[in-house]
């Protein structure tokens, strides 16, 4: 998937957060990215600080979204706002809380 190094990278961001520090961004997202191959959803835990492939009941936000845009959002080569008037990504539920996990994840 061209979008396998941005979501390396949110594995090793989310890996390196101090469970003691002080955190901006709690929730639980579900990504489902559609690529060439498939769908390939991974569950980002930012309460247990977790990345994981698979799917979770009653995520805070869900994000549908194609491979090749997941890599320009994650890449910073669209912003977020402008990939949802596109119609490029879906956002369920707490779209502060996806706007504030995506921030986040590619600063």
């Amino acid at each position: 998937m061209k979008s396998d190094p941005v979501i390396e990278r949110i594995k090793t961001r989310v890996a390196g957060v101090d469970p003691n520090g002080p955190r901006k961004v709690l929730g639980i997202f579900q990504l489902n990215i559609k690529a060439a191959d498939g769908v390939h959803n991974y569950i980002v835990d930012l309460k247990g600080l977790k990345v994981s492939d698979g799917v979770v009941d009653n995520p805070d936000v869900t994000l549908n979204v194609e491979d090749e845009e997941f890599f320009l959002i994650g890449t910073k080569q669209i912003a977020i706002p402008e990939a949802v008037s596109q119609g490029k990504i879906e956002i369920i539920g707490d779209k502060t809380l996806a706007n504030a996990l995506i921030e986040k994840l590619t600063e």
